[in-house]
C-alpha cells in the first residue's frame, strides 16, 4: 500500500472513531458552527431561485434545476446521488409571451398571469366582457348563454373580497396558538386515505372542465378569474390538466382583484369593457423531464446503515414566481442539513436520505410513484423495504422558522421528539401537536405505515402573499430561518440515525 493511501486510511479511521465517541453536545455545537458560520444555504437558493426559476412539472426548467441541484449535492460529498423517474405522461408547457389590457372605454393594462396547461390565442385578439358568476350549474349556464358567447372574452368567478389595508401582511404563530397545538389530545383533522384522496382530485382537479369545454365550444376568446389576494397579488395555480391525455384549455388567466373588481362594476353600470390580449404557449411531451432527485449520507454501522431516515420536500413550484417558498427554501435546507452532518465528518449509523419530489403540486405524483417503486402499491400491504424507513420528515409550509412538529395520530413518536428538540435553543416554545396535518406528500408515507411528520413552521406572508403566487420569490425567504431550520434538521436526522431502535410506528 502507497503511503499517502495509508495516511488516507488513518485520517479516514481517526473522523469515523472521532465521531462515533463525540458527546451529542459536541456534534450540536459542530452543527451549530458550521450551519450558522459557514452556512451556503442562502447562496444556494439565490443560485437556484434566480437563474434557474419556476420549475412546473414535466417541464423543460424543472429538469435544468433538477440537474443544477443533482450536480450540486454530488459537489458537496453526498453520495448514490441519482435521478428516479416518475409520470410518463406528464406533458410539458411554458410561456413564450403574453399581454392583458382594457381597451375600452378607456385604457388600463389589466395585472395578469396566464394559468399552466393553456393554449396559445391565435396572434392578438380582443373581444368584449361578459361575466358568468359561476358554473356550478352548466345546465343554467347552457340555457343562457349558449349563441351569445362568441368573440367574447369571460370573466368567471365572484367578485374577490376587499382585504383590509390594516391587516397585517406577515404573522408569527403566538405563544396560546402553539399551546393549545400541544395540548391536543386528538387530531381534529381527518386524513382521508390515500387512494381515496387521490381519486378524488382526479374529479376536483378538473371541476371547470365542462366549463371550459362550453365557452370554447361556443366561440370565446378567453377567460378572465381572480382570487382574493393581498395588493394586487396573482395567483395562478391552475390548471391541472397536466397529462398527455388531458384537454388543452382555451386561453386562461387570472388577474388581479382589483381589476377584476374594476371591469363587474363597470358591467353593473351598463359599460362594457373591451379587452385585448395575446398569449403565446408551447406544449411538448418529454418524459425524461419527470423526476425525484435522490441523495443520502450512506450509514456505515454494519447492522444498521439498511435502515434510513428519509427526508423530503417538493422540488416542482407553479410557474408564475420562482418557487422560492414553495417550495424551494425547503428543498435546498435539506440539502444544506446533509451539508453540515459532512462537513463535520460525521459518519451516520442509519441512511440519511434526501427525496426532492416532483409533481407534489398536482397530486403527490412524485412521492407517490416513488413508494409505489419502493414499498408496493398503493392497495397492498407496505413491503419489508418499507419497514427499513425509520421515519420520514416533511418540509412544506413556506420559508418560516420550524416551531415544532406534526406527530400525524402517532403519539408513540412524542417521546422521540421531546428528547430531540429539549437540546434545541428555544423548543421550550414549540409545539409537538397530535394534529394531522394534509395536503403534501408526507401523506405519501403515512399511507405505508411509515412513521411520517411534517413540521410546523412561522407562516409569515406565505398564505397572503407568497403561496402559488407571481410573489413566491427570494425577497420573502428571511436568511435567518432557513438556516436554523437546516440546523434544526441536521440536528435531528443525525439524532434518529443515534437511536437505539426505530421511531415507533402507529399501528
Amino acid at each position: 500500500m502507497k503511503l499517502k493511501s495509508v495516511f488516507s486510511s488513518i485520517l479516514f479511521i481517526g473522523i469515523l472513531f472521532n465521531s462515533l465517541g463525540q458527546a451529542p453536545e459536541d456534534i450540536m455545537a459542530k452543527i451549530r458552527a458550521e450551519g450558522f458560520q459557514n452556512s451556503q444555504v442562502m447562496d444556494m437558493l439565490g443560485e437556484f431561485t434566480d437563474v434557474y426559476g419556476q420549475r412546473l412539472t414535466g417541464s423543460r426548467e424543472y429538469l435544468a434545476a433538477a440537474n443544477w441541484v443533482s450536480n450540486k449535492m454530488k459537489g458537496l460529498g453526498l453520495q448514490n446521488v441519482h435521478f428516479e423517474k416518475y409520470c410518463p405522461d406528464c406533458r410539458g408547457w411554458g410561456i413564450k409571451s403574453f399581454n392583458v389590457e382594457m381597451i375600452a372605454p378607456n385604457y388600463m393594462h389589466i395585472n395578469a398571469y396566464p394559468l399552466a396547461m393553456v393554449k396559445s390565442t391565435d396572434g392578438a385578439v380582443e373581444g368584449e366582457v361578459v361575466y358568468i358568476r359561476s358554473f356550478r350549474n352548466m345546465d343554467q349556464v347552457r340555457e343562457k348563454y349558449a349563441g351569445n358567447l362568441n368573440g367574447k372574452i369571460i370573466l368567471v368567478g365572484r367578485a374577490p373580497r376587499q382585504r383590509s389595508l390594516t391587516d397585517p401582511v406577515s404573522r408569527t404563530l403566538t405563544k396560546k396558538e402553539l399551546e393549545d397545538k400541544e395540548s391536543q389530545l386528538i387530531a381534529e383533522r381527518v386524513q382521508t386515505p390515500l387512494p381515496e384522496l387521490l381519486k378524488s382530485w382526479e374529479t376536483d382537479d378538473i371541476a371547470d372542465q365542462d366549463f371550459l369545454k362550453f365557452v370554447e365550444s361556443e366561440g370565446a376568446l378567453a377567460v378572465l378569474k381572480s382570487r382574493s389576494m393581498l395588493l394586487g397579488t396573482l395567483h395562478p395555480d391552475g390548471t391541472y390538466y397536466y397529462k398527455t391525455s388531458h384537454m388543452q384549455p382555451l386561453p386562461y388567466f387570472t388577474i388581479m382583484p382589483e381589476h377584476f373588481g374594476r371591469l363587474i362594476r363597470m358591467l353593473d353600470q351598463n359599460v362594457t369593457p373591451k379587452v385585448r390580449l395575446n398569449l403565446e404557449t408551447e406544449f411538448y411531451h418529454e418524459p425524461e423531464n419527470n423526476v425525484n432527485i435522490i441523495g443520502e449520507l450512506t450509514g456505515t454501522d454494519p447492522k444498521l446503515k439498511s435502515e434510513v431516515i428519509l427526508m423530503g420536500a417538493h422540488f416542482d413550484s407553479w410557474h408564475a414566481g420562482t418557487g422560492a417558498t414553495d417550495n424551494g427554501a425547503n428543498s435546498l435546507v435539506l440539502v444544506e442539513a446533509l451539508r453540515i452532518l459532512k462537513a463535520i465528518g460525521y459518519t451516520p449509523k442509519r441512511t440519511l436520505r434526501v427525496g426532492l419530489w416532483g409533481g407534489e403540486e398536482q397530486a403527490f405524483i412524485g412521492s407517490v410513484d416513488y413508494a409505489r417503486d419502493h414499498f408496493g402499491e398503493l392497495d397492498q400491504r407496505p413491503n419489508n423495504e418499507s419497514k427499513k424507513v425509520s421515519a420520514y420528515l416533511n418540509l412544506d409550509n413556506g420559508a418560516g422558522a420550524v416551531r415544532g412538529i406534526y406527530l400525524q395520530n402517532n403519539e408513540f413518536a412524542r417521546p422521540v421528539f421531546e428528547k430531540i428538540f429539549k437540546s434545541l435553543p428555544g423548543s421550550e416554545d414549540w409545539a409537538l401537536t397530535i394534529e394531522n396535518t394534509l395536503s403534501t406528500d408526507h401523506e405519501t408515507f403515512d399511507h405505508y405505515n411509515i412513521p411520517a411528520f411534517q413540521f410546523i413552521q412561522e407562516p409569515l406572508a406565505y398564505g397572503n402573499v407568497t403561496h402559488h403566487t407571481q410573489l413566491d420569490v427570494l425577497e420573502y425567504v428571511p436568511e435567518a430561518d432557513i438556516m436554523k431550520n437546516a440546523v434544526i434538521l441536521a440536528w435531528t436526522v443525525y439524532s434518529l440515525s443515534e437511536m437505539n431502535g426505530m421511531v415507533p410506528r402507529k399501528k
